[in-house]
């Protein structure tokens, strides 16, 4: 099974044409396979899979990423929370996890036809910096490839991260509107009114707005380790100045 995926990933990036930016958001379901590297040169690959919605009219997008086991079960949950400026030449990306004590801040932009981005952040490895390009074929696939440097850009694991994204023809499900079965009795209290469960319910998150309705902004929570036990996090984000405020609530 994964290596057929791989094969048709390498196969759709052959037959199609780079093809310029996106202007507008596409809400869609993507297949991928996702290679990750060490500073050694040792690598680890793995089945993934990443829904795509669409908010205000495209300047803001969901990207639910999730982690498979061979059974088809998610094993990992991931977000990509995206504001764009007015144009979609520019962007800005919230990268936050489930369970995992790290965020990362990407800005990204358009530059002949690829976007790229440059991003910082912490995980359990410490602070780093990372750098990415995505190049977009017909049919929507995508080639994503990213480096990542742990010593402030003094030495660079380039490739760091390798992702072959394959676009399906299903629509992304609809997300939850309940708590996984281990959050239900404690989530609800821990986040304000509104926003979106996600993450299979593992997560919530609620746009932040000006006074116009536009986005500038997202609030994102779920859990993290910190200091040997499990915290409710909350991560408060802007396109204007990344994140905000990192809230950590012991539980019990």
């Amino acid at each position: 099974m994964i290596m057929t995926l791989a094969a048709a990933l390498m196969a759709a990036q052959s037959a199609d044409a780079t093809i310029p930016y996106r202007d507008h958001c596409e809400a869609a379901t993507y297949e991928a396979w996702s290679t990750s590297f060490q500073q050694d040169g040792t690598s680890a690959s793995n089945h993934d899979r990443s829904n795509n919605y669409c908010f205000y009219d495209g300047r803001g997008e969901i990207a639910e990423y999730r982690s498979l086991n061979n059974a088809g079960q998610p094993v990992f949950h991931g977000v990509s929370i995206t504001i764009w400026n007015k144009d979609r030449s520019e962007g800005r990306i919230l990268w936050a996890m489930v369970g995992v004590d790290g965020y990362t801040d990407i800005r990204q932009h358009w530059e002949e036809g690829k976007l790229v981005t440059e991003g910082d952040g912490y995980d359990p490895q410490g602070k780093f910096l990372e750098r990415a390009v995505t190049t977009f074929s017909q049919g929507g696939d995508h080639h994503f490839v990213m480096d990542r440097s742990y010593d402030d850009g003094a030495n660079w694991i380039a490739p760091f991260n390798v992702l072959e994204y394959l676009r399906t023809p299903h629509e992304p499900n609809p997300m939850p509107t309940q708590w996984a079965q281990q959050f239900a009795d404690t989530a609800p209290g821990l986040v304000e009114e509104g926003g979106t469960i996600i993450l299979d319910g593992y997560a919530w998150g609620k746009f932040i707005e000006n006074k116009k309705g536009e986005p500038v902004g997202y609030t994102f929570a779920s859990v993290a380790p910190k200091d040997g036990k499990w915290h409710w996090r909350t991560l408060t984000w802007t396109f204007k100045d990344g994140v905000t405020d990192v809230t950590d609530v012991e539980l019990n």
